[in-house]
């Protein structure tokens, strides 16, 4: 398969189809708990469009319908012709929706099995020096910014999973690849912001802000408590940003409730960014100790609600703060 052209769809789409076909029939006969679906598509809209026809056309199930995302690729970040950003994974999903609306399918499930910022986790910061943004604090906010725009967006996803390919090719701790840890098992800003989101609860709840900066899910559990995780950040993620002090407060009266604070940012949570300042090239291990520790996720407050809560924000900052 690696040997016909990108473009060449059609000569790759009977063989996929053929394979969907007999997948399904041999799951079928074993069971029909099991949902299937796919086409787990990177690229290609035309091939996209034709597997759906076929699907319908030959009364195949699908109980999903699933697809990669990748906001950008190394080419273009080394050209000066693109950045990182979130407007490119959502540009690709309307464009998706539309094909999947266009054969009768919205009520599908989809379902995002691999998404990164940029393609290509085997490259490092050797084939794109811009990759070293997978290193840093900017990662954990564009995750946040793309789990708020796809929220507020209303598409309805239901799972969305990283890719952390290249991980097996790392020789140094940090080089851009796109992975959760490093080769010392060092934990990244990405890793520690899908931590983060996972404290959020089951129900969305209204928030007012006054800086296009500020990307905020707020959420409430079950159980009363409240979850904010928030990112401050540029769209393409840029460290001119103003620094600035953020007020959160909440409606209902929390007073004496425990708060609890976790940060991302230039200062916390952050090993990539002490590393640069020990100015070290090979960690010892005392040094590598020191750095693990600083991936640990670890609140930066706890105390008691007393009205409102001041926050510190600087770019990229992300910010989850709970109260209980």
């Amino acid at each position: 398969m690696s040997d016909v052209a990108w473009d060449d769809w059609k000569t790759r789409i009977d063989g996929y189809f053929s394979m969907y076909q007999s997948f399904v029939k041999g799951v079928r006969r074993a069971t029909d708990k099991i949902a299937v679906g796919g086409p787990a598509l990177a690229q290609w809209l035309d091939y996209f469009d034709e597997f759906l026809k076929r699907v319908k056309e030959n009364n195949l199930p699908l109980d999903f319908i699933s697809w990669h995302y990748y906001g950008t690729d190394p080419w273009r970040l080394n050209e000066g012709l693109d950045d990182f950003n979130v407007a490119d994974i959502l540009r690709q999903h309307d464009q998706r929706l539309e094909i999947v609306k266009k054969h009768g399918l919205a009520d599908k499930p989809i379902i995002v099995d691999e998404w990164g910022a940029c393609s290509h986790g085997f490259f490092n910061r050797e084939e794109c020096p811009k990759m070293m943004f997978r290193e840093t604090e900017q990662y954990a906010a564009y995750y946040t910014r793309l789990m708020h725009d796809f929220i507020y967006g209303d598409y309805k996803m239901q799972e969305l999973m990283i890719c952390l390919s290249g991980q097996h090719e790392m020789v140094e701790d940090f080089s851009g690849f796109r992975n959760f840890f490093t080769l010392n098992f060092i934990r990244k800003p990405i890793y520690n912001g899908f931590v983060l989101a996972s404290k959020l609860g089951e129900y969305l709840v209204k928030a007012d802000k006054d800086s296009d900066h500020l990307f905020v899910i707020p959420t409430k559990k079950e159980d009363g408590k409240y979850a904010v995780l928030l990112t401050y950040a540029k769209d393409n993620y840029a460290e001119d940003l103003a620094d600035r002090k953020e007020t959160l407060s909440f409606e209902e009266d929390l007073t004496g409730k425990d708060v609890a604070i976790w940060c991302i940012d230039k200062e916390h949570t952050n090993p990539y960014r002490l590393y640069q300042k020990m100015g070290i090239e090979t960690p010892d291990e005392q040094q590598l100790a020191r750095l693990r520790e600083e991936g640990k996720l670890k609140p930066v407050f706890t105390g008691k609600y007393a009205g409102e809560i001041e926050l510190n924000l600087s770019a990229n900052t992300t910010y989850l703060i709970t109260v209980e």
